[in-house]
């Protein structure tokens, strides 16, 4: 298969192989969220075999909070794993997080229950987490400086937009397999044993992942780069000495953005259960049907930002999304319709934020720390705001205390509009 080089730094191939690139960037962040949506839907069933028996609560929580820690390990994963995919490479370091992504899976998958292992059960969950989060950590360093550097010149938005199409493909599918485990098994036998499936296929797929992914060009980019730069150059070190502006300007601009996703996206489902009653199985049905709609926004805005620019389209979505947080929190009662209404009216400038932020930092920064630049500061702000964020809501939706969310998610996106105001907008410009 035929392939040169521009001399805007890209690399021209065949449509087969371009497709194939960008499958291979995306395929990461689909795992990544098949993985947060089954590790959820099917918690209930893994307190029950993972912790002491006993209370139910207990040991539901202690799930979560074991799911919790994969996010506050992210930032580790995004400094090493960052720093990897600068230093060797964005194909290495893209093989390499899926291998850590599928053994986590698989852990999950085998771990044994509490009454085989004790205390030993509950402690290969938290490494299976602990692996994930690392992995899931360093992909955006990855995946990310990958699908800007071989997207043509004025589509470099809408090939990062397709990460978010294809986790919510992903949400939609562990969805359909955590509601299936039930029907075909029973609920004893999702209890018992059928609840592994989902992390097995999770596992699978990551075979095929790691198939792609080292099959793939490393970018044309890295290897001009690769060439010149000095043998023992820290990634990590220059970023935080030379780079400290952009790596700020990442951790605010991503913080509204992390939060609307997490709440409006993610979890809306859950506090319209919390807040106002709504069925959450009619609830959580709803919101995978809205879910379609959000996905489908994304090349739209992805292609409008690339031709405006992506400091408007930021600013102008994350001014909507302030205006609109406040009637999607006071408004919503439970009638089936006006959830959905409200979800998808909600969802509109969560779309555009998505489609736009990952090329927008991935432009914040050189190649040399492109990886790093990318994937620190971003676990950062998701840790700090997106991983907190089903905790919050969970807290705030019911006793009158929804204002307090509604203050909270406003916060951060006025430090959204405040980054997006200083930063420079550089979609017309050739990535160096």
């Amino acid at each position: 298969m035929s392939e040169t080089t521009s001399t805007s730094g890209y690399s021209t191939t065949t449509k087969i192989s371009r497709r194939r690139q960008v499958l291979s960037g995306v395929v990461g962040m689909m795992l990544e969220m098949y993985d947060w949506q089954v590790y959820g839907l099917v918690s209930i069933y893994i307190a029950g075999q993972v912790f002491a028996g006993g209370d139910s609560t207990t040991g539901l929580l202690n799930t979560l909070l074991i799911f919790g820690v994969g996010f506050f390990i992210r930032p580790i994963g995004g400094a090493i794993m960052g720093s990897y995919a600068d230093r060797h490479g964005r194909k290495r370091a893209l093989v390499f997080g899926m291998v850590l992504l599928g053994l986590g899976s698989l852990l999950i998958a085998i771990v044994p229950t509490y009454s085989m292992a004790g205390p030993g059960a509950p402690a290969i969950l938290l490494a299976a987490r602990l692996l994930q989060g690392f992995a899931i950590g360093g992909e955006q360093g990855a995946s990310v400086p990958f699908l800007s550097e071989i997207a043509p010149p004025g589509k470099r938005a809408l090939y990062n937009a397709f990460g978010y199409i294809a986790s919510t493909v992903a949400i939609v599918f562990a969805t359909v397999v955590a509601a299936g485990l039930p029907l075909v098994f029973g609920d004893a036998g999702a209890e018992r044993w059928a609840w592994r499936i989902p992390f097995a296929l999770g596992a699978l797929f990551t075979v095929f992942a790691i198939y792609l992914r080292r099959n793939i060009e490393e970018t044309e980019l890295f290897t001009s780069h690769s060439s010149e730069a000095p043998k023992k150059f820290n990634p990590l070190k220059t970023l935080v000495t030379t780079h400290i502006r952009p790596t700020l300007l990442t951790v605010l601009l991503i913080s509204g953005i992390t939060f609307s996703y997490y709440t409006w996206v993610l979890q809306y489902a859950t506090f319209a259960h919390l807040s106002v009653g709504l069925s959450l199985e009619k609830a959580q049905i709803f919101s995978t049907i809205s879910l379609v709609i959000f996905g489908g926004l994304q090349p739209i805005f992805a292609k409008i930002s690339d031709r405006v620019g992506r400091r408007r389209v930021l600013i102008l979505s994350a001014l909507a999304q302030l205006v609109i947080t406040w009637p999607a929190l006071l408004l919503l009662t439970n009638n089936a319709g006006l959830f959905v209404a409200l979800q998808v009216v909600a969802m509109i400038p969560v779309a555009a934020l998505m489609a736009v932020s990952n090329s927008a930092i991935s432009e914040f920064f050189p190649t040399s720390v492109r990886g790093v630049g990318v994937a620190f500061p971003y676990a950062v702000s998701v840790a700090l705001f997106g991983g907190t964020a089903p905790y919050l809501v969970a807290l705030f939706s019911s006793g009158g205390r929804v204002v307090i969310l509604g203050g909270y998610g406003s916060l951060l996106l006025v430090f959204t509009v405040i980054a997006a105001i200083l930063m420079k907008d550089r979609h017309r410009a050739t990535l160096s």
